[in-house]
């Protein structure tokens, strides 16, 4: 009976190693958001700045993540999920705060048409601190679409001083049919620096419409 006990314990000792062993190791650093929503299983994933991928399957639910965003993320590893989003591995995210907003595009007269300008459904657009947010819609499923927030500079010196930017959006000539919703933050740090309080949104609709819209700095 004593060699049994001895033998038990040692099992679960053994045991109790290997599943120390098994504890996901945590591990902190800065990335960037890529919202790659319609390619495949896959949603949002973070490029590192060590180079590597991680798609986050579950993180804190009060963090919203959006396309371009600068995060810093303490996550781990599942290495006992098979992810099927090629594009990166498969985490836990257990804290994750944002470090800044995607920054806008300069566009000048020579190069206007430099971005696409296909159509977008758009939701909803605030002033959230130093960042312009944004909610839009469009079809797609195909193709990988880019939305870039362009700083429209005017011709000329005399033109309007208020600063006038445009949500451009290449569908890369997509004709899938299948919707997508996504949000996206840029940084109005550089207007606040300029001393401006307040700007001009646009923005090409479905429909042919056109979104057009003065916001105050704050």
């Amino acid at each position: 009976m004593k060699r049994l006990f001895i033998i038990l314990s040692l099992f679960f000792v053994v045991l109790s190693a290997c599943q120390d062993d098994t504890e996901p190791i945590l591990q902190q650093e800065a990335g960037t958001v890529i919202d790659y929503a319609g390619a495949g299983d896959c949603g949002f994933v973070i490029e590192l700045d060590n180079g590597n991928r991680i798609q986050p399957l579950y993180y804190p639910e009060d963090f919203t993540f959006t396309n371009g965003q600068r995060v810093l993320v303490e996550y781990a590893e599942l290495d006992n999920i098979i992810n099927s989003c090629k594009r990166g591995v498969a985490c836990k995210i257990t804290y994750a705060e944002e470090l800044s907003c995607t920054p806008y595009v300069d566009l000048y007269f020579e190069n206007y048409d430099s971005l696409a300008r296909d159509p977008i459904y758009l939701h909803e657009a605030y002033v959230d601190g130093n960042c312009l947010y944004f909610r839009i819609s469009y079809s797609g499923g195909c193709q990988e679409h880019t939305i870039d927030l362009a700083r429209m500079h005017p011709w000329t010196a005399s033109s309007s001083t208020v600063p006038t930017f445009e949500i451009r959006h290449n569908s890369n000539d997509d004709l899938c049919e299948a919707y997508f919703t996504k949000e996206f933050r840029y940084d109005l740090t550089p207007l606040l620096l300029e001393g401006k309080k307040e700007f001009v949104l646009t923005a090409k609709l479905v429909n042919d419409e056109i979104y057009n819209e003065i916001f105050d700095l704050n």
